[in-house]
């Protein structure tokens, strides 16, 4: 009698599984397909600072943005840049910042690579700004002796937190230097200071 109702048993765990197998399926879920990639003609369109000028004989300057960066030390200053001759390793860029009252410049570093891109296209060129105020900027393309180039001016930007003396003071400055300056210095900040008090 137990021989034969273990074989049942068996047999009906045999049959569950083997039903459990053959089970359609589930269907798939939807998934959210990714957002559209930007543009470069859009993402040039939405660029603050809008630049034109010649970069070295292989760039033309197109644009420029500002934001603070993640750890909130530091702002990224990106040259946006379209390739008119294509370069493989593309030029090197250098920046230039001038503090608000003084004849003397300090370099600011890239923050980033250099990427080789097809002419046509645009580039864009992150530089590490560690210092709060307004600053008036020049960038160009250093050449293969290690010599800075011809300057093209980029001009004032300001950065800083808006909870210090620098940043209100800096917006003041561009209030008076560059309104359009001083404009996209507090959209800057609305985006990366979203609870700040601005002015």
């Amino acid at each position: 009698m137990r021989r034969t109702l273990i074989a049942g048993s068996s047999l009906v765990l045999c049959a569950l599984v083997s039903t459990g197998c053959k089970r359609e399926p589930p269907p798939a879920t939807a998934t959210a397909s990714p957002a559209p990639a930007i543009t470069e003609a859009a993402m040039v369109a939405a660029l603050p600072i809008h630049l034109d000028g010649p970069l070295g004989d292989d760039l033309r300057l197109v644009g420029l943005s500002v934001q603070a960066t993640p750890d909130r030390k530091g702002w990224e200053v990106t040259v946006y840049s379209k390739v008119v001759h294509k370069q493989d390793p593309r030029p090197q860029i250098w920046v230039h910042a001038y503090p608000k009252g003084s004849q003397e410049y300090f370099i600011v570093p890239p923050n980033g690579a250099f990427p080789v891109a097809d002419a046509g296209r645009v580039v864009k060129t992150p530089f590490l700004l560690k210092k709060a105020g307004a600053f008036n900027l020049y960038a160009g393309i250093t050449a293969a002796d290690g010599s800075y180039g011809p300057a093209f001016g980029l001009g004032w930007i300001g950065v800083g937190d808006p909870d210090t003396k620098e940043y209100h003071e800096a917006y003041r400055f561009l209030q008076e230097a560059n309104d359009a300056r001083a404009l996209a210095m507090l959209e800057q900040a609305r985006r990366d200071y979203p609870n700040a008090k601005l002015p």
